[in-house]
Parts: structure tokens; sequence; C-alpha cells
């Protein structure tokens, strides 16, 4: 029963939650085995080891299972200190409410004696590890490169972690001039005609300062998208996010980042994406619709602009009644290039409808930009769309024609054009879409002054709820 209680809590504390992505830097800390032994992952990176990290707790009927199967014990004999040399590895007992009883087999909270026949370190009370790690169920592990990137190994055979820690992107730093591309941080979709960002994180994965390379995207077939020469100064494992500057895109295409000038191992010179350029035209008034199923707080949309930056959203949450009909009507105000998306939280669709449609001044639908209609299991999917039109003049029949001004503002925000409801109410969320401002019209009229002087400089999303109306917009507090 205890065991079953233990892993019921933590279920329920993994929702929502996730470890440390892959390819993060791994944070840095410092514990003491269970022998009196301290031990610090960076020293142990510095000098060129691999360091694999085991998150399992004594009552974790898999940890046992994995902790048990010898993979560990053999990959430490062959390249841990007494072998190759290769590679470190800890053990971490993270649940700090288990006993050392728990750890050595005699305990009421455990598989076993966790101890017996290992020659690896093992620590205990490592949950504020597990915390800084943002792991959210047992057993989880990691290896980390001496260059401090992370990956989820897992429960992997002793020649899966092998290859890993021993392959060309977990090698320690040994050439001199080692240019690393770790991962492509731009956009991935785009419009006709439209410039578009593109970006990579960069390491110095050699041994000696690096101070110049170039670097050149290119589509599949080999056209040249940009060349871009970087200049600066990246010690041994410094990381540095490169801006190769703006290109526009013929078409849907598969496109490479790569290292141009002279290097060392060219194992790590390149990353990949796919740029996806949207067909869909629409005017900057856009409709949301979305019909919820028996889970209405499972999903949220949000909109971003060619930059990145969300410009409407909503939160999980908002839709709060089951096979209900929601409606927001948003004015984006620009033209340029756009994504909207609608995300499931637990990754099962469900059998919602949403769709995301433009209309012109007169209120009439021109285009229906994206449609959803139970699509099986998804966490997100998305749409880009082209607004060439901006579409300001609306009737009352098929939005709010409330303006918000100034704006941005400086503390002050002025609403015009409410209607006579007694039921108005704003609400404001940030830029990645958490309620930070909720107010309910304390008097009805054709305008509202809110003052925003308590929030911080920057984008945020305005929502106000007129009767069973609502008006979407970004707003900026400068």
């Amino acid at each position: 029963m205890k065991h079953l209680l233990a892993a019921l809590a933590l279920a329920i504390s993994s929702i929502g939650f996730s470890q440390l992505p892959n390819g993060s830097v791994a944070p840095d800390f410092t514990i003491t085995d269970i022998e009196g032994e301290e031990h610090n992952l960076y020293s142990y990176l510095d000098s060129g080891y691999a360091v694999i990290i085991d998150f399992s707790a004594t009552w974790c009927g898999p940890c046992w299972n994995y902790h048990t199967s010898g993979v560990f014990e053999e990959i430490y004999e062959a390249h841990g200190p007494d072998g190759t040399n290769e590679v470190r590895i800890l053990f971490v007992e993270s649940d700090n409410s288990t006993t050392d009883d728990d750890l050595h087999g005699i305990g009421t909270n455990t598989w076993g004696d966790w101890t017996a026949g290992v020659e690896y370190p093992i620590a205990d009370n490592g949950g504020s590890i597990f915390d800084l790690y943002q792991c959210s169920f047992y057993p989880t592990i990691f290896t980390v490169c001496p260059n401090r990137i992370i990956q989820q190994t897992g429960q992997a055979t002793a020649e899966g972690h092998i290859n890993f820690f021993q392959s060309g992107s977990c090698a320690p730093a040994t050439m001199p001039n080692d240019v690393s591309l770790l991962q492509y941080l731009g956009p991935n979709r785009t419009c006709p005609e439209t410039p578009t960002p593109l970006s990579v994180k960069v390491m110095n994965q050699g041994t000696a300062p690096l101070t110049a390379f170039t670097l050149t995207a290119s589509t599949l077939f080999g056209a040249e998208l940009i060349t871009y020469d970087w200049t600066g100064n990246l010690d041994t494992y410094e990381m540095e996010i490169v801006e190769l500057g703006e290109t526009i895109f013929p078409s849907t295409s598969m496109f490479f980042i790569e290292v141009t000038s002279e290097d060392d191992f060219d194992g790590n010179n390149s990353v990949s994406e796919t740029m996806n350029l949207t067909s869909e035209i629409a005017t900057s008034l856009v409709r949301v619709s979305f019909t919820t199923d028996n889970m209405p707080g499972d999903n949220r949309w949000d909109i971003t602009d060619g930059a990145g930056d969300v410009v409407a959203s909503t939160a999980y949450g908002d839709m709060t009644e089951n096979q209900t009909e929601y409606e927001w009507w948003v004015n984006l105000g620009t033209t340029g290039c756009y994504n909207f998306t609608v995300y499931d939280q637990l990754g099962n669709g469900g059998n919602i409808e949403c769709d995301i449609s433009t209309f012109n001044e007169d209120g009439v639908n021109i285009n229906t930009i994206f449609t959803v209609n139970n699509n099986g299991n998804w966490t997100a999917l998305n749409k880009g769309f082209l607004v060439n039109e901006v579409n300001m003049n609306i009737g009352e029949q098929f939005a709010l024609p409330i303006s918000a001004y100034p704006n941005p503002t400086n503390g002050l925000l002025t609403l015009q054009g409410l209607s006579s409801s007694t039921n108005q109410r704003v609400e404001i969320r940030d830029a990645q879409g958490k309620l930070i401002f909720s107010q309910l019209r304390p008097a009805t009229g054709a305008s509202w002054v809110l003052d925003l002087n308590t929030l911080n400089n920057g984008l945020y999303i305005l929502t106000v709820i007129d009767g069973d109306r609502r008006f979407t917009e970004s707003i900026v507090r400068s």
C-alpha cells in the first residue's frame, strides 16, 4: 500500500511537468555519497569524463528492476576509473522521505538492498537535485557530456549508454578548432516573399579559443540562402546564439545550416530543419471558434507573429463548459506572417472542433485558414497565414467594436465602444499565457479606463468579455 500511495503521489505531481529537455546545459551540483565522499559534477566534466546520473527511489519497482539488471555495473567496470576511465556514474536516491534503512534493504519502503555489489557512488537525500533537473518520474537517467550538455539516455542497454558517451557529439574537447552546432532556434514556418530570420546555438568544442567561423544556410538541393561570418571570442565549451540574418524561402523546403570554414571535426558541423511556406491569405480580422469535448480545460490556442511573439492567446482552463462553443474575435492590427496553434494538454486530441477564419469589412468569411475536427491523438497542431490587409472597420454584429488606446500605453488604457451589458470583464495575460490582471467593470457605459501602472513594461494579451462576446488583442505597456 505504501508503494501504491507513493506512486500515486508521484503520478499526480507529474502532470504538466517534465525534466530538462535534451540539449540543455546541466546545472552544477555537489553531493556527498553514503561513504562520505563529495562529488562535484563540473569537476568530473572538466576532467573530460561523461557522467551518468540515475535519479531513483527505493520504493520504485522499475528503478529496482533496472538497478539490478547489472547495466551500470558492466559500464563502470569496463569504462569507469579501473577500466578505460571515460565515465563516472552517480546513483542519486531522490525521495528525501526514504531512510538509510530503505537504501540498505531493511526498511519498510524498499525493494531490497540498493548498495549490494555496487562499486559506483550512491548518494541519499538527493531531492533538491531531482528538482534542479526538473525531473517528474523515477527513474530518470541522464548522461551529461563533458561539454555540459545533457541527454536523457533512460533505461538503455549497456551498449546503448556506451555508444552515446563514446560518440563524437559527447566526446571531450581534444582538437584545437572544433565548431559545434547544437540546435536550430529560428522559426519553421513562414510566408511567401517574407524575410525570415535564421539562428543557431553554437558551442566551442575545441581546446583553443574560438574567434571566427563561417556559417552557410542552404536548401536540400544545394541552393544557398545566406552566409554569415562570425567573429568573437568563445572559450572551450562556451556557447552563443548566432543570428545569421534574414532570408526568403522560395518554397517549402528542408534546409541545412553548416560550418563552411576550416574545422577539425565535421561530425557536429550541421543542423537541419524544414521551413513550411504557407499559402493561406487573411485580413487582420480573424475569428477563433472552438467547441469543447468532455475535458474543456485541456485545450488552449495562441497566435504568434513572424518574430515568434504571442499576440493573442488563451490558457488551459479558460474554457470551462462541456460541449460548448466558444468564440474570440482578434484584430491583429498589422500585415505580416502569423502562426495559429491549438494545444491539447494531455495529448489525446479529444472530440473537439476548432477553426480560425478571416473576414472582410462587411463581416463576410473570406477564408477558413485552419480546421480541426476530432483529429486523433496530438499535443499541438498549427497553420501559418499571411495578413495582407488591415481590416479595422467591423460592425458590432460581427465583433465587439472596441478600441483600446493609447497602445502602447504608459499606464492608463481606455476601452471605447463597450455595450450596455452588466457582465463586462477584462483579463490580461503575459506572453506565456499566464493571467496577471483581471477586473470586473464597476459601471456600464461606452468607455472604461484601466489603470495598468502595476504592470511591468512589455507585451500583453488583452481580452474583453462583454456579455456573451469576447474581444482579444495585444497591448504594449511602455
